[in-house]
């Protein structure tokens, strides 16, 4: 519509303990289009920072988070991560439990499916090496794999959310293996469960997601898992309601980053004081009063020369003055139209702040 718009799209990285969520890194998303010389000029964007995709930043972060001495149980994801091979890829290869959401229309072979070896090859070439799925291998999509099913397969599950009140749904879980890698790469992907969820509506809507656990994992722990991204989303909420997440109208690389990293310690502190035991617990105004303290502060340090003009401003004499009732001629234009009975209760005050900028007294106003 005529207008640009600031759009900020984020890769964060949430550290969820059960109780309390913590926002422990966070990468903004950089489009192809958006790192041309010109753009990178105008966002300050470092030379060394290229274009990454999604599922790739978030695979950095978590690379960063477990680095740093965090430990890692499980990791959860919608469907845009969960819709990538190659992250659930990573994620076998780092032996991390996950419950990734994923679309409904994604194919798996229920069960295990076992190529046969390939046949050789007859007359020149390079010999076949890799394996051949028969003909009438099945596979399906998951929503047409849950519709097929009766009603008695699926089972009603309860679970809660915190202290929210308990939840119920019913759902599916058959042992399946993606087949997307054999699609792209002739390589049969890892066994995963495949967990449908379908409300108690009157129009049933169907979720779906890939969860790594053991064959022997209950399906209390398998819903349990896949329902935990709603402490994120509270956490979300609370960062953009009470400390600001979406407040940066900059437009600069470095700038976003900073704003994301005070905001993560802001909203960190106020985690750490719900934790502590206190006769008179923080109240939110309260807490927050005290980050803007902190992050002023911060401000001034990184930032001298405001520190300075400041400096000089506390320096400044500054004198009030509240003369006797105004009764005499008005020395300015603007009460020159006052009544006898305006100017018998009109007071004066006078304030006389020279400036430490300039060799002149400034002038007083009234």
């Amino acid at each position: 519509m005529g207008k640009i718009g600031n759009c900020q799209v984020a890769v964060t990285a949430e550290l969820w303990t059960g109780v309390h969520a913590w926002l422990v890194g966070a990468q903004l998303y950089l489009p192809a289009t958006s790192l041309t010389p010109g753009q990178r000029s105008r966002g300050r964007i470092p030379s060394t920072v290229g274009f990454q995709e999604k599922w790739r930043q978030a695979l950095t972060l978590l690379r960063q988070v477990r680095a740093s001495g965090i430990t890692v149980t499980a990791v959860v994801a919608d469907a845009e991560f969960g819709d990538c091979a190659a992250l659930r890829r990573a994620l076998h290869r780092l032996r991390l439990p996950y419950a990734l959401g994923v679309s409904a229309d994604t194919v798996v072979f229920p069960g295990v499916p076992t190529p046969r070896p390939p046949t050789p090859r007859v007359g020149k070439g390079r010999p076949r090496k890799r394996g051949v799925l028969p003909a009438d291998t099945p596979r399906v999509a998951a929503e047409d794999w849950a519709t097929q099913q009766a009603a008695y397969a699926w089972r009603l599950v309860r679970w809660r959310n915190g202290t929210n009140p308990p939840w119920q749904a019913q759902f599916l879980r058959p042992w399946v293996t993606p087949a997307h890698d054999w699609r792209a790469h002739r390589r049969v992907a890892p066994p995963v469960w495949l967990l449908i969820e379908r409300d108690l509506g009157a129009t049933p809507r169907l979720k779906c997601y890939l969860v790594h656990l053991p064959a022997t994992a209950s399906w209390q722990a398998m819903v349990h898992l896949a329902h935990q991204p709603w402490g994120i989303e509270q956490q979300y909420q609370e960062l953009k309601d009470e400390v600001g997440l979406d407040h940066f109208e900059g437009r600069s690389f470095h700038g976003w980053h900073r704003h994301v990293a005070l905001t993560a310690v802001a909203y960190a502190f106020l985690q750490r004081e719900r934790v502590r035991r206190r006769r008179h617990p923080l109240t939110f105004p309260q807490a927050r009063a005290v980050v803007t303290g902190i992050l002023t502060a911060y401000y001034f340090l990184t930032h001298r020369r405001q520190l300075n003009m400041l400096i000089k401003l506390a320096e400044i004499p500054l004198r009030i003055e509240q003369s006797r009732p105004y009764t005499e001629a008005p020395r300015h234009a603007d009460t020159a139209a006052l009544t006898p009975s305006e100017a018998s209760t009109r007071r004066l005050i006078s304030v006389t702040v020279p400036s430490p900028f300039t060799r002149h007294r400034s002038p007083s106003w009234s």
